[in-house]
């Protein structure tokens, strides 16, 4: 235990729908889990299409909460490391650094080879992955690249120690060494859109990881030294990004069914799905105040859930930027750090939260959970 908040269900139902849910996971742990195959092949599984972002109204956004630094529009990747806050610029090539101490000085440009995406890996560096590539930036702005022959990565992770693991278009997790050395090559998945990794400390027997796969909608455990796969769990109909918090649990956007869901434990169960309008898509956890960030592109809105009670409770809710597709937060300030992906634009809220014009919130919870097939 952490800090004496409960993360299960207080109430008596929701604790026997989480039972119910366990023993409807526990039937289908046989169908669910299973070797990976590394034979590049897709896998004979119901897929959905692929969702993405609601788009934003047109249009600038009304009265954005905090202080807006211009970024270059197109940009949907954002990373924190250390002190330093990272921007990936449009075309993959160009990475923009702020400092979160001095948010408003002049930031520093870093060129790279193309990137797709990005992870801070603490001390103010970061990884970034692109085509047949992984590449370290220093603290201080220098640029090493390892060859990786994935010609199209899609997620990036790192483990505690210090493995390297790479999602890719078609449904591959190829796990790297500290040294940047492709260890083993998973496949299995349709896709793998994101890659979370437990914490340490976490209320897990173990470190553990999980592939959201945007075409199953589905969140599935992977035990990346042996390759085998844990219980498959569908996400709605529209799963599109995921967080990992300090306890463990994977927090997923539903964007499709306009929801937000929470998985955790060992094997994989679905603890909570909660009603979130207009679009909820980049999410992110802040583990010191345990407040779960959610933006919902629909509206240009971003929402804070407290989800100590076992079901989501909102706290907070400021107006965003417009198409606010990447959120980030300082766990030390509570700062939130919000992404425009259509018109550029950086935003940065601190404590109260205050400012902008907001909608009235709305949703009651559910349970329920539904194994893939």
């Amino acid at each position: 235990m952490h800090s004496g908040r409960s993360r299960f269900p207080r109430n008596p139902r929701a604790r026997r729908a989480c039972v119910a849910l366990a023993l409807l996971l526990t039937a289908a742990l046989s169908a669910a889990c299973g070797s990976s195959s590394d034979s590049g092949s897709t896998p004979n599984v119901a897929t959905v299409s692929p969702a993405s972002a609601v788009p934003a109204p047109a249009g600038p956004a009304a009265n954005p909460a905090g202080v807006i630094i211009p970024t270059s529009p197109g940009s949907s990747v954002m990373a924190r490391s250390g002190g330093s806050l990272a921007v990936l610029g449009a075309a993959g090539t160009e990475i923009t650094r702020f400092d979160t101490a001095a948010i408003t000085s002049p930031p520093t440009t870093v060129t790279t080879p193309a990137l797709t995406t990005l992870i801070g890996t603490g001390n103010g560096e970061f990884l970034g992955v692109g085509p047949d590539t992984l590449v370290r930036i220093a603290a201080d702005g220098t640029v090493q690249t390892s060859p990786t022959d994935v010609a199209d990565p899609t997620a990036l992770a790192r483990t505690a120690d210090g493995r390297v693991l790479v999602g890719t278009g078609d449904g591959h997790v190829i796990v790297f060494d500290t040294g940047l050395n492709r260890q083993r090559d998973i496949g299995g998945f349709v896709r793998v859109d994101a890659i979370t990794v437990s914490p340490a400390g976490a209320d897990l027997d173990g470190e553990q990881v999980v592939v959201l796969d945007r075409a199953q909608s589905s969140v599935t455990p992977v035990n990346i030294d042996t390759g085998e796969f844990g219980a498959a769990l569908r996400a709605g109909n529209g799963a599109t990004t995921a967080t990992v918090d300090r306890y463990g649990r994977i927090l997923v956007a539903n964007t499709r069914d306009d929801e937000i869901i929470g998985f955790f434990g060992s094997p994989l169960v679905m603890r909570f799905r909660y009603p979130v309008a207009d679009g909820p898509y980049a999410v992110d956890y802040d583990d010191t105040h345990e407040l779960l960030w959610v933006s919902t592109t629909g509206d240009n809105e971003v929402v804070a859930y407290d989800l100590a009670s076992g079901e989501p409770v909102e706290k907070h809710r400021f107006a965003a930027v417009a198409q606010p597709d990447a959120i980030t937060v300082d766990d030390a300030s509570g700062t939130v750090y919000v992404l425009s992906h259509r018109d550029g634009g950086l935003q940065v809220v601190a404590p109260p939260y205050g400012g902008g014009a907001v909608s009235t919130p709305t949703g009651t919870p559910t349970t329920a959970a539904e194994p893939t097939s």
